[in-house]
């Protein structure tokens, strides 16, 4: 029986699995949600995700389990025509789970669960989740689902492509002169400088090895891979990493130039003649930085044979098997308050002042620093407004935010956008650094009130094996709103 693949993430403590097909996509939580005309237990009330409004449940208030320190992704499910949204703590990934993996469970009272699995990587207990048992909960809302999945902007289909509804975060890439994109959820990791190495399977599709924590990892030529040519020597510059069902596989990119939201109606189907034929081609997305791109199927890269066979070959460093290291038993509480967590999510490292990390989850988009900005002169951290897709975003300078002030190249500045509710907020950084991995959280007390500073910052252990370090956690959310407070509280004194 061939594998079943899997979202999951976790409730509380409690690991929860959801087939792909019920998996409709994982948002950020907003800072509350919209009250609705019903009462039922758990039901937080509801999120407007692109004028679909969606009814949310707190499955630990249904089932008496404890509140963590915050919630930060909706997990939005689809069910039978229906939708609703589950909050959770953390999302872990995609695993292929057998049938006979699968063991029955019996629960006497109203079942949520009929059966559990072991999750491969650590041996967690998971719990599949019963979706259909969800919908029978006494006076449990849902709404009708209006839209697609969102994991596949542009599916391939014979004489073009089919629009899907609601918006996906593509990772903007080029490789020499050629722009493509993928669907971030497929990216493992990136590899923000290729140090490559020789190895036996090096050939004209092979550049090498890349050593990833303790794993030496094969890097296959972008272009070669998608029919598109191959990449000049001196365009191989950084990886993207993408999860194989027995290995990694890095992918050899010239630049990582930026994250942005896509809906299906901004890809244009690929024309019938004029580009080399590609399996993994199915659309074009135009009018980003840089020119246009070619989107790529993520599901079709990852399930490729021959590129699955390439990642299997990964082989240890210095002859030592990997080793992730597994969860203690207990989290570790320090005497101010502080928890450790071992929670494994992705991050986004990048520099402001010194580097940090903030949960992707967090960042709506990435784009380049804005060429056309109306500025502000009265100093401090904000530099001015500029437009984004038909909407006024502020602009403001992470590094000074946090006390530490550098000098920043407009020509090699990210902005990144984050979301207020209905507002967008940018944070300028001075430069990107990867996708990585976390290992462990940091859990201080919540001060809702005090200003995000790098002192009072959580920590995250993020990284592979061997390479691992210790960042700041930085909250952009929260900075976000502590930012349009005080904009609006200046506001209100101003009309006093």
């Amino acid at each position: 029986m061939s594998a079943v693949l899997h979202g999951v993430f976790t409730v509380a403590d409690v690991h929860v699995a959801l087939p792909l097909s019920e998996l409709r996509e994982v948002i950020p939580c907003p800072p509350a949600f919209d009250p609705l005309l019903a009462a039922a237990p758990g039901l937080v009330g509801a999120v407007n995700l692109r004028h679909q409004i969606i009814p949310v449940l707190d499955l630990r208030r249904l089932l008496g389990l404890p509140d963590g320190d915050g919630t930060d992704v909706v997990v939005v499910v689809a069910c039978d025509g229906s939708v609703f949204g589950l909050l959770a703590s953390a999302v872990h990934g995609v695993v292929g789970i057998d049938g006979d993996a699968r063991l029955g469970m019996t629960v006497n009272s109203e079942p949520l669960f009929s059966c559990t699995f072991e999750r491969p990587d650590d041996g967690a207990v998971v719990c599949v989740l019963d979706c259909a048992a969800v919908r029978r909960l006494p006076g449990m809302v849902v709404a009708d689902d209006t839209g697609g999945p969102s994991g596949v902007v542009a599916p391939a289909r014979t004489g073009g492509l089919e629009p899907v509804g609601g918006r996906t975060m593509m990772m903007l890439l080029r490789c020499g002169e050629i722009g493509v994109c993928v669907d971030v959820s497929h990216i493992h990791s990136v590899v923000p400088e290729l140090i490559l190495k020789s190895s036996p399977l090096d050939g004209p599709a092979v550049h090498g090895v890349v050593e990833l924590g303790e794993q030496y990892v094969a890097t296959v030529d972008t272009l070669a891979v998608l029919g598109l040519g191959t990449l000049a020597p001196i365009d191989v510059k950084r990886g993207v990493a993408l999860a194989y069902d027995r290995g990694l596989l890095t992918f050899a990119v010239t630049e990582v130039t930026a994250i942005v939201g896509v809906t299906g109606a901004d890809v244009l189907p690929v024309p019938s003649f004029g580009l080399p034929s590609s399996d993994y081609v199915v659309g074009i997305l135009p009018g980003q930085a840089g020119g246009s791109y070619l989107v790529v199927d993520g599901d079709r890269l990852r399930a490729d044979p021959q590129l699955g066979t390439i990642a299997a070959l990964g082989t240890p460093v210095a002859g030592r098997a990997p080793e992730r290291p597994r969860p203690d038993a207990a989290d570790r509480p320090a005497g101010d308050g502080r928890v450790i967590e071992h929670v494994v999510r992705k991050y986004l490292t990048y520099h402001a002042g010194v580097e940090v990390a903030t949960p992707l989850t967090q960042v709506t988009e990435i784009v380049p620093h804005p060429g056309d900005v109306i500025p502000f002169v009265g100093g401090g951290p904000l530099r001015g407004v500029f437009t984004h897709h038909r909407a006024s975003v502020p602009l403001i300078c992470l590094a000074t935010l946090l006390g530490r002030p550098v000098e920043t190249d407009p020509a090699t500045a990210r902005v990144l956008l984050v979301a207020d509710g209905d507002d967008l907020v940018g944070f300028i950084v001075p430069g990107l650094r990867a996708i990585e991995e976390s290992i462990w959280e940091e859990r201080r007390p919540a001060e809702p009130d005090a200003p995000v500073t790098l002192a009072g910052s959580p920590l995250v252990k993020i990284g592979l094996p061997g390479g691992e370090r210790m960042l700041p956690r930085i909250d952009l959310r929260r900075a976000a709103r502590t930012m349009v407070g005080d904009r609006e509280h200046h506001g209100d004194q101003a009309g006093d």
